[in-house]
């Protein structure tokens, strides 16, 4: 199995899927991008095979192929949406994956890291390598929320407003926001931003901080008050000193 098998049936699926519409271009470039990621990722672990990273690969590429059949691509519209199981069914009951690896013994991998990618935790008792692969979706996840807010922005940036009490609060705790607490503007960048609460690996702080995911979301934002744009700024500075912390403490050896 090579990844470049995996592109020809992505590629053969999308065929069908009217490209013209831009939430669509845009979910066909979230997924190669996920496919990117994950191997970047995985790849840095140093723990997987080179067949482990084509199944990585091929999770991450399909995970979200559930979401292009649904007849409204307007990302505002499905952001609560999950597609997961839609994703499954395609790969699984439609026969797809079997066209891509005929051995079966991946097939509960593949299945759980797609279902608990954009869910909080994971089931009890399952083995190392599977945590770490459904570990690294959840990452990739949350990575791809931050560039896709910057490319495809679906927040409005028009900040006229703090957040509200309970999401800075919550902000503040250093843990990720659920989308359905929001209720303005500035609620909403906070919420986005709180997916860096989440990453599992090094590698995806290295990227965050590579990207300049903080730094281009805050400087995307039009102030109406400049003391509500001052306090942007130092949700910036501290975000930032929060990004470089944790990839120093991650990456100290474990005794």
């Amino acid at each position: 199995m090579k990844s470049s098998k995996l592109l020809k049936y992505f590629e053969e699926y999308i065929k069908k899927i009217d490209m013209n519409n831009t939430w669509a271009k845009a979910k066909y470039f979230h997924s190669l991008k996920s496919m990117d990621l994950a191997k970047i990722i995985a790849e840095n672990l140093g723990v997987f095979s080179t067949e482990e990273i084509i199944v990585i690969q091929l999770i991450a590429l399909f995970h979200d192929i559930g979401n292009f059949e649904q007849k409204n691509h307007n990302y505002l519209d499905n952001f609560e949406e999950d597609s997961t199981m839609k994703s499954i069914e395609i790969l699984f009951d439609d026969g797809l994956i079997r066209k891509m690896i005929e051995d079966t013994k991946y097939d509960n991998i593949i299945k759980l890291a797609i279902f608990c990618h954009n869910k909080d935790g994971l089931p009890k008792n399952i083995d190392e390598k599977t945590t770490q692969i459904c570990n690294i979706m959840k990452d990739v996840y949350r990575l791809e929320e931050l560039r896709m807010v910057i490319n495809y922005p679906y927040i409005d940036n028009r900040i006229n407003t703090y957040p509200t009490t309970l999401v800075y609060n919550e902000f503040k705790l250093f843990r990720p926001l659920n989308n359905k607490v929001s209720d303005n503007n500035a609620d909403s960048v906070l919420i986005c931003l709180s997916n860096l609460f989440g990453l599992n690996y090094t590698t995806s702080y290295l990227l965050v901080a590579e990207n300049q995911y903080v730094e281009k979301i805050i400087n995307s934002l039009l102030f109406e008050d400049h003391k509500i744009e001052k306090f942007f700024k130092q949700i910036e500075l501290v975000l930032k000193n929060y990004i470089q912390k944790k990839i120093v403490i991650m990456e100290q050896p474990t005794n």
